[in-house]
């Protein structure tokens, strides 16, 4: 969490995710609460996402970018 936003980085080809909620997380901590985990989608074609938790805190969820040259081919 960065000055109170709260960012997840996901794969730069993953289209679903589970992510832990920041402040839900901390809430449990002192009020013995649980479910601090959301899911969701982001289509391919984005770069970015906002989403609410399930008790509304708001998570921005950005793809990382794809790294070009990490994949291998053999060579004939």
């Amino acid at each position: 969490m960065v000055g109170g936003r709260q960012v997840v980085t996901i794969t730069s080809r993953a289209t679903s995710f589970t992510a832990v909620c920041e402040l839900c997380a901390e809430l449990e901590t002192g009020a013995g609460w649980a479910g601090s985990t959301f899911a969701g989608q982001l289509d391919l074609d984005l770069g970015h996402g906002t989403f609410l938790c399930r008790r509304g805190h708001t998570v921005r969820v950005e793809r990382a970018p794809s790294r070009a040259g990490t994949a291998t081919s053999a060579a004939a």
